[in-house]
């Protein structure tokens, strides 16, 4: 029996000026429902899951220490999202802090210090070897320069599923690892597209003892451009179940539409998946 509300999301998107790429995922039943997965989008900052990813692997590895301090680059010294760029230049947090602020605030340095470390090519490689051959890192954050070269970073809502599937699943390297992705994921401070209409965790501090009860536990990714809204995510519910979703928006005539269709689709499949 099909739970995931198909009907429903076409009806959500029917209404929206702009280009889908979807990919839904009930973890318990194995049913998955798509739209356009090898779409192909800009990323934005989507693709920060996947270079945690490969960061956690090469860890693992002992390719690289996460405790050990790291000195910033200044040349990774750019504006936009993220508390890095506040904060004075002989702090030296260590890759696992650096880590957490990409995802969990989004940070712009953080990512860039992280990209030196993982390597742009080294990152293509990973993707391909795991199978993903639309997802692609071309560019640094905030770099203008080589947006205008014809430079960027894409992805598509198929192969970040199959991601996040792998992750959900604890198949990503072991259990452990797969853990350590999803806790980080879960404590995103931005909140306003998948999560926004659900009774969702507001913050988590890895300790699922302390999570109000009936609440449901999102471990997230946003990325956002002009004409470009995304959010991928690994739901658990109360109950210990989980299902995923991610989603990608571009060529949106309005971006508050392209968040406003998340957050409904979001709203969908969690009130279908739920019971």
């Amino acid at each position: 029996m099909k739970r995931i509300p198909q009907n429903e999301i076409y009806r959500i998107l029917s209404g929206l000026a702009g280009t889908v790429g979807l990919y839904v995922e009930d973890c318990q039943s194995g049913e998955i429902f798509t739209i356009n997965p090898e779409h192909v989008f800009p990323s934005a900052s989507v693709i920060k899951v996947p270079m945690l990813a490969l960061l956690m692997r090469d860890a693992q590895q002992g390719l690289v220490d996460l405790d050990a301090p790291r000195t910033i680059d200044p040349r990774n010294r750019v504006g936009g999202t993220g508390i890095l760029c506040e904060l004075g230049t002989d702090y030296t947090p260590s890759l696992r802090d650096l880590a957490k602020l990409m995802i969990v605030l989004s940070d712009s340095i953080a990512t860039n210090e992280i990209m030196d470390v993982i390597g742009m090519e080294r990152f293509n490689s990973f993707c391909r070897e795991m199978g993903y051959q639309n997802i692609t890192l071309m560019r640094k954050m905030m770099d203008f320069e080589a947006i205008q070269q014809g430079k960027n970073n894409y992805m598509c809502a198929g192969e970040t599923g199959r991601l996040l599937s792998a992750i959900s699943r604890g198949e990503f390297v072991n259990p452990e690892i797969s853990q350590t992705i999803f806790d980080i994921m879960a404590s995103q401070q931005c909140r306003n597209k998948l999560p926004a209409l659900l009774p969702a965790v507001a913050s988590y501090s890895g300790s699922k003892s302390a999570i109000p009860e009936g609440q449901v536990l999102v471990a997230n990714k946003t990325g956002d451009l002009v004409g470009i809204q995304h959010d991928v995510g690994i739901f658990e519910l109360p109950d210990g179940r989980r299902y995923l979703i991610a989603m990608f928006t571009g060529d949106l005539e309005n971006d508050s539409a392209g968040i406003a269709a998340i957050s409904q689709v979001s709203l969908a499949v969690y009130q279908a998946l739920r019971d």
